[in-house]
């Protein structure tokens, strides 16, 4: 029966390693079917800091996170990741590997908060007239950045179901900026919060006003996670950063990333 678990272990995560791919500069990495990570680095130019074979740095990359959720009518976008300039195909990399993964499906596309980190790849979608931005208006109030016939508010509209059992919940966690806002995939366990919290080595703060906030916030969501009508068990919650690679040693982040 052991030999029999492990062997069903090594299948799977074999078949996980096999679904990892590039995409121009992007890579992407299967967290379950129809949920993917999408990142903004590749074999040329890895995560992190670059090491010569004399130890000292090369080269950076501090890449971004994107998380792509496909339902069985919809699919989410969250994050547009830094916008990638060591690449040229980056615009036509992302457009092509999104509508491969979503299909016919209609596209909406949310984001964590306002930073250029997290909304670089805005122009790969600005003129995609099928294209919904589902956004936290107060967060981009006065930027004038989408198109206003394509905008749905995340206060009027504060979930979205993709169909297929795919509901995604957001939270407001304020701190990080004014209106940061987590995801949640309902009845999944996985969280996909930006910069909200940090993504593993502590969360950037720039205020004294954003550090109260910031304790507001945790308070917040680990009520949330831990309301039972919220679908989401804090046993086997996974947490998403808005910089991956920045876990570096953790094996994942879980609740214990928010409390501590």
């Amino acid at each position: 029966m052991k030999n029999r678990a492990l062997a069903l272990f090594l299948l799977l995560v074999t078949a996980a390693l096999a679904q990892i791919r590039e995409v121009g500069p992007y890579t992407l990495y299967p967290i379950i079917p129809g949920v993917t990570r999408i990142e903004d680095s590749n074999a040329s130019n890895p995560a992190g800091i670059h090491l010569g074979a004399d130890g000292k740095p090369t080269g950076f990359n501090n890449c971004s996170d994107m998380y792509l959720i496909v339902g069985d009518e919809k699919a989410l976008l969250i994050d547009l990741s830094n916008f990638v300039t060591w690449d040229s195909t980056a615009v036509a990399s992302l457009q092509a590997l999104v509508r491969d993964e979503i299909g016919a499906r209609k596209l909406f596309i949310a984001f964590t908060h306002n930073h250029g980190d997290h909304t670089g790849m805005l122009p790969a979608f600005k003129s995609d007239k099928a294209v919904t931005f589902w956004i936290q208006s107060d967060e981009f109030e006065g930027r004038q950045m989408f198109p206003a016939d394509q905008i749905i508010s995340i206060a009027d509209h504060p979930a979205v179901d993709l169909g297929g059992g795919f509901v995604v919940n957001t939270l407001e966690i304020p701190g990080h900026t004014p209106h940061s806002t987590a995801y949640f995939l309902k009845g999944k366990n996985l969280l996909f919060s930006g910069d909200g919290i940090g993504s593993g080595n502590g969360a950037w703060i720039f205020s004294a006003d954003g550090f109260a906030h910031y304790r507001q916030s945790v308070d917040r969501l680990i009520d949330y996670i831990r309301n039972p009508t919220h679908g989401v068990d804090e046993n086997q919650l996974l947490i998403f950063g808005g910089h991956y690679w920045q876990k570096r040693e953790k094996e994942k982040l879980t609740i214990q990333s928010i409390e501590s």
